[in-house]
């Protein structure tokens, strides 16, 4: 099995203990939430929320302090299906991505085999691909099951 690159890995661990310091307050939004969630996402985030009208879906986008944007893709039922995020940061993933979809992406780390500067993990569950080196960041994840008929990956990004 191969590691995750160097650079990346070192990324996603420092994300990672970044989180584990604030694991006393749980995740409160990400993939799979309410719509209502996305107002505390911008707020942990300390970022300026934007939306935006697709077809078939709503997106609330977050930009952070650092540049990074963050994408939340809500289905007209009002949960969030899919999540995206570029720019110069890595966000916190436990929260962009909640609780349950980080914990599968973390147990993944050890049975996956992610390439060099990029992850990419595909259930049936749960979909996620993210990459990218210091200063340009990128990814994608999303739910098949809650994706709105119609809407298309393309327009997930």
């Amino acid at each position: 099995m191969k590691a995750i690159h160097p650079p990346l890995a070192a990324t996603l661990l420092f994300g990672t203990g970044l989180l584990l310091g604030s694991a006393h307050a749980p995740a409160r939004a990400g993939l799979g939430q309410p719509v209502a969630s996305v107002s505390a996402d911008r707020a942990r985030m300390k970022g300026q929320l934007r939306q935006r009208t697709g077809i078939g879906y709503t997106v609330e986008e977050i930009t952070l302090p650092s540049g990074t944007v963050v994408k939340e893709f809500v289905s007209p039922a009002g949960i969030v299906f899919a999540v995206s995020w570029h720019g110069p940061t890595m966000p916190n993933l436990e929260q962009t991505l909640g609780s349950q979809y980080f914990s599968q992406l973390k147990a993944a780390e050890k049975t996956q085999r992610f390439g060099r500067n990029h992850i990419e993990l595909t259930s049936a569950k749960f979909v996620v691909h993210a990459g990218g080196h210091m200063r340009a960041f990128f990814g994608m994840a999303y739910v098949p099951s809650l994706l709105p008929s119609g809407v298309s990956l393309s327009d997930l990004h």
